[in-house]
């Protein structure tokens, strides 16, 4: 009788190691997430602007000059990662300006007889309060964001010309030091506060099921209805946590300032809807980075700083800057068509 020899078990071969150099960089992880989302486009740019910056101003890189970039880049980084929030649900959001000016001045006008906690906390609840009653209209009424959104930045904006009708407030140069000044030797406060707050944005969108329902209404509403979830409700929350973003801004911003203005919200309506396109967000929603949108608005503030000191006026610096986030979102579109094009070729 032949015995029968059970053969050893097959055993896999040994994964390859990830390729190194370039290849492996490029595939790594982390940078597949910053491709699938958009950031590359935005983070190329920055880098670029960046450099060309430090070569014409080298006094960028002091200590002074980079407390002062940053004061003036995160009241517009938080603008944006506030519309942010309403793209990724598919939306627009036009009353951002009108939102941050009157959260802008409720807390400037709170600081003169409030202690300081009470005082950021009725401007964070004027943010609040804004982004209900655009997200109610819009979740519940069905009305379109744009229009809601316009309308509502007259009656915001109105508004706060009643709770201050010229620049003022009680800002102390205490609260100046804690939101505008220098941690440490080179490291801005401002910037402090954008990367704390960024980090919690972001690990709200991508690690609780309410950041996924918010992208997910973005994507495909009618899915995330079928699927029992409640898309009225991501719309209503998307809206309101934008306006409490939206509120910090004009926080940060009266603090650098150190004062309220009721028109101090009215730059930051383009620009964030342009860090948002430059950020390679899809206004149809569903897609958007975070650290994208940062680096955009950080891009469009070195943009206009180096503008300014090439002595370029003012109205050519916002046709610039429109140029330029044309170029960044259409060549990675013109890039893939070509490539389509050449592999039909091929074919």
């Amino acid at each position: 009788m032949t015995a029968t020899v059970t053969p050893p078990p097959t055993i896999p071969p040994v994964q390859k190691r990830a390729q190194g150099g370039l290849r492996g960089f490029w595939n790594a992880q982390p940078v597949v997430r910053l491709r699938r989302e958009g950031a590359m486009p935005p983070l190329a740019a920055f880098l670029v602007f960046f450099v060309v910056y430090v070569i014409i101003n080298p006094e960028l890189l002091t200590r002074f000059q980079l407390q002062t970039a940053s004061n003036l880049v995160v009241p517009l980084a938080f603008a944006a990662l506030a519309q942010l929030l309403i793209v990724l649900v598919g939306g627009i959001d036009i009353s951002i300006g009108a939102i941050m000016s009157l959260s802008n001045v409720v807390f400037a006008t709170a600081m003169v007889s409030l202690p300081v906690p009470l005082a950021i906390l009725a401007g964070l609840a004027t943010g609040l309060v804004c982004g209900l009653f655009n997200g109610f209209l819009v979740a519940f009424g069905k009305l379109p964001a744009i229009a809601v959104t316009l309308a509502s930045a007259f009656i915001i904006g109105s508004i706060s010309r009643e709770v201050m009708d010229r620049p003022g407030g009680g800002i102390t140069e205490q609260f100046y030091l804690a939101t505008s000044g220098e941690l440490f030797p080179y490291m801005p406060v401002s910037l402090f506060w954008l990367i704390l707050a960024a980090v919690g944005l972001w690990l709200l969108l991508q690690r609780t099921a309410l950041g996924r329902h918010i992208y997910g209404v973005g994507s495909n509403v009618e899915s995330v209805r079928a699927a029992g979830l409640n898309a009225r409700g991501a719309q209503l929350a998307a809206f309101a946590l934008s306006g409490v973003v939206a509120a910090l801004g004009a926080i940060m911003l009266a603090g650098s300032t150190l004062t309220g203005d009721p028109r101090s919200g009215d730059p930051y309506l383009l620009n964030s809807i342009a860090a948002v396109a430059l950020a390679g967000a899809s206004f149809a929603g569903g897609k958007g980075s975070i650290l994208g949108t940062i680096l955009a608005a950080c891009t469009l503030g070195l943009v206009g700083n180096l503008l300014f000191f090439a002595g370029i006026n003012s109205y050519w610096q916002y046709v610039i800057a429109a140029l330029i986030v044309i170029s960044v979102v259409g060549i990675p579109v013109i890039s893939r068509q070509i490539s389509t094009a050449v592999r039909g070729i091929k074919a």
